[in-house]
């Protein structure tokens, strides 16, 4: 199935200032996302930031950038404006790789394509299993499924059976007509709780399915101590 990729950049991170464009062993983080996005056969690869300083960087390593506003509340709404802007059609498949995700797996991105096929789903995304750090860390967001359906999201590792919890990964696939009519919706009472977007998909009816990451390295660099963990496992790579 073919597909297109985007990748929300956005300068103004209060844990990590100019995140995109911190340095990981060489290259900065949103090239290392670029560059595991180019090892798939996505039809195309954006990244969609509110920065000049990002579009002159992703202009540096050859990848297409959308100006997009500053205003936007959710990388949701970043989404919809990138497909307004790009002109795609209803049916096309959007995969929103996270902009702080530098090793996401390319094999990962294409399973997650192959899903959407096979299920003819609105939405996908990805999970893998919880760390023994990640059980009462409430950053790490859990899930629990029903077969390839997810069945509900919380941080909190006790919301359903904790030996049936799995570590969500932030990586999602879309239908554009999907993406437009959920950003339309109003926040529900489970995602203003809990501080999930995706439980405005769930409260709304909607299905999630999810597929177990073949990724090794699950990293979102948020903090120094992320970015030096990032580093680390970069140097190892080499």
């Amino acid at each position: 199935m073919s597909y297109r990729i985007i990748i929300p950049a956005r300068i103004g991170s209060t844990r990590l200032p100019n995140k995109p464009l911190k340095d990981i062993a060489g290259k900065t983080l949103i090239e290392r996302v670029v560059d595991q996005a180019r090892k798939t056969t996505a039809k195309s690869i954006h990244v969609a930031t509110d920065s000049d300083e990002i579009m002159y960087h992703c202009n540096e390593i050859n990848v297409e950038a959308l100006l997009t506003s500053s205003n936007h509340k959710t990388g949701s709404d970043r989404l919809v404006e990138s497909c307004d802007i790009l002109k795609l059609l209803d049916k096309e498949l959007i995969i929103n790789i996270q902009g702080d995700e530098p090793f996401i797996d390319p094999k990962d991105i294409e399973n997650l394509a192959q899903l959407a096929k096979k299920e003819n789903a609105n939405m996908v995304t990805l999970y893998s299993s919880l760390g023994s750090n990640d059980l009462a860390n409430n950053d790490v967001v859990k899930l629990w499924l029903d077969s390839n359906i997810v069945k509900d999201f919380s941080r909190n590792v006790d919301h359903l059976p904790r030996k049936d919890a799995k570590k969500h990964i932030g990586v999602y696939g879309y239908k554009v007509n999907f993406l437009q009519k959920f950003i339309k919706w109003k926040q529900s009472e489970n995602e203003i709780k809990r501080n999930l977007e995706q439980m405005r998909v769930m409260d709304n009816g909607e299905k999630i399915y999810a597929l177990e990451s073949s990724g090794k390295y699950h990293i979102g660099v948020d903090t120094e101590s992320d970015l030096k963990q990032a580093i680390e496992i970069a140097l190892d790579l080499e």
